[in-house]
């Protein structure tokens, strides 16, 4: 098999028991057949749930309080460096123009560190934190940041609050190092939004709702966002608050949400107005916490956390389908997938 027959991906898990997993481990996926071989454990550490990957190196943390030792773990091919988090479970975390940001789930404030040029992170410049809550009683008492995403085109940086049922937009000037909100968009009340992807053009985000199950549209337009519309991820379902991951084909055709309790991806043809459900599929184990699309647009892997599985599937670019290959791998409480290379 040549090198252009193989994908590797990093896997992040939880490591609490009862998981017998040690962190951070490797995989490879055979683009002939859809094997997937466990590789190695790459990093030790404990509740590595996010990751990002960038020239410089792996990011991750662990996702515990700052009192158990909640810290940001940077890795290259020379050595690991740990810088201490100042919030309560971390839960996500991007990197761009030498700076990173960590939402904290637990806190509900997002920090955001300078990085050197070979990406090391330095200090914390900004703690970012707005107050605010939901009608969700067990939900929604307090902000929970939940995602983090620099945007290209802009000097902005998105953080989506599910407590508090906002996605708030801040300006940053990365030479003088400050951070100033900008907007903040109003999810429906009670939808508690997870995560969300941009369009190239970063002219359109798509928003998903974990406590509603729903998949939300915004659209910019004159420096302001703004909602258009709202689709139930599921048919004829009640919520059990518990969508997750969303991703946005490479040719923005197709868009993929997970719903853990149901076991499922929903399928949306993006390509016009309002989203429309193509297909619902199986995630082939309980409670797909992640997936991933390769990126040549032709493989879907899932990490299902409740039955210790990574299974693969090949998608249709031209239908958005995914079709399951058989192959599965056991890995234990895996909840986040990124593409090496």
């Amino acid at each position: 098999m040549s090198v252009s027959d193989y994908l590797q991906f990093y896997v992040g898990t939880y490591t609490d028991a009862p998981s017998q997993s040690l962190g951070i481990t490797r995989v490879g996926l055979n683009t002939q057949t859809g094997e997937i071989t466990r590789l190695d454990d790459g990093l030790v550490l404990r509740n590595p749930s996010y990751l990002t990957l960038t020239q410089h190196g792996l990011y991750t943390f662990s996702e515990v309080d700052r009192k158990q030792g909640a810290a940001l773990t940077f890795s290259n091919a020379e050595k690991e460096y740990i810088v201490p988090i100042n919030g309560d479970y971390p839960c996500h975390v991007d990197c761009f123009n030498q700076l990173l940001a960590v939402a904290n789930y637990g806190s509900g404030n997002v920090v955001v560190y300078s990085l050197d040029e070979q990406g090391k992170p330095l200090a914390p410049i900004a703690d970012l934190f707005i107050q605010g809550n939901g009608p969700n009683e067990e939900r929604q008492t307090s902000p929970h940041a939940h995602q983090v995403t620099f945007l290209k085109y802009s000097s902005q940086l998105a953080v989506v609050d599910l407590g508090s049922d906002h996605v708030h937009l801040y300006d940053y000037d990365i030479n003088q190092q400050v951070f100033s909100l900008s907007q903040s968009i109003v999810m429906p009340a009670g939808s508690g939004p997870r995560h969300l992807v941009f369009n190239r053009h970063e002219t359109v985000a798509y928003v998903a709702c974990e406590l509603s199950e729903t998949l939300v549209k915004l659209v910019k337009g004159e420096g302001q966002w703004r909602l258009v519309n709202q689709t139930a991820l599921l048919m004829d379902e009640v919520s059990q608050e518990a969508a997750a991951a969303i991703r946005l084909s490479c040719d923005e055709k197709f868009l993929y949400v997970s719903c853990r309790a149901k076991n499922t991806i929903s399928i949306f043809d993006v390509s016009d107005e309002v989203p429309k459900r193509v297909a619902l599929c199986e995630s082939g184990g309980a409670f797909p916490r992640d997936f991933i699309l390769s990126r040549d647009g032709l493989w879907m892997l899932v990490a299902n956390q409740h039955s210790n599985t990574l299974v693969s599937f090949r998608r249709d670019p031209e239908s958005g389908k995914a079709i399951p290959t058989g192959y599965e791998c056991h890995i234990d409480a895996p909840v986040c997938l990124v593409e090496q290379g």
